[in-house]
């Protein structure tokens, strides 16, 4: 399995916008992505307010064709991210699962 994580960073103000169009996006450009067995948006407890976006992937394959499909363009060109201040993505494989 591969996953993805992308940390924005999100000022206070800005919190409840995000979420809302982030996890509207998440609906409309992740449902039919071929090989992601999940996706999820982390809300940070009180007192950060780095948000993490969690995609996980069959394989390396399947994150490496999603990267270069239709559904990544439309979810990385939603203004969404315009209401953070700051992103970073890792790319993570497996080691265990249970």
């Amino acid at each position: 399995m591969t996953t993805a994580v992308t940390e924005f960073t999100v000022a206070a103000p800005s919190q409840g916008a995000f979420e809302d169009h982030f996890t509207a996006s998440m609906r409309t450009t992740l449902n039919d992505v071929p090989g992601l067995r999940n996706a999820r948006l982390l809300r940070p407890r009180k007192g950060s307010h780095g948000y993490l976006a969690v995609l996980d992937f069959e394989d390396d394959a399947a994150f490496t064709a999603y990267t270069s499909s239709e559904a990544f363009r439309a979810a990385h060109a939603d203004p969404t991210h315009s209401l953070s201040d700051d992103n970073r993505v890792t790319v993570f494989e497996a080691v265990t699962q249970v």
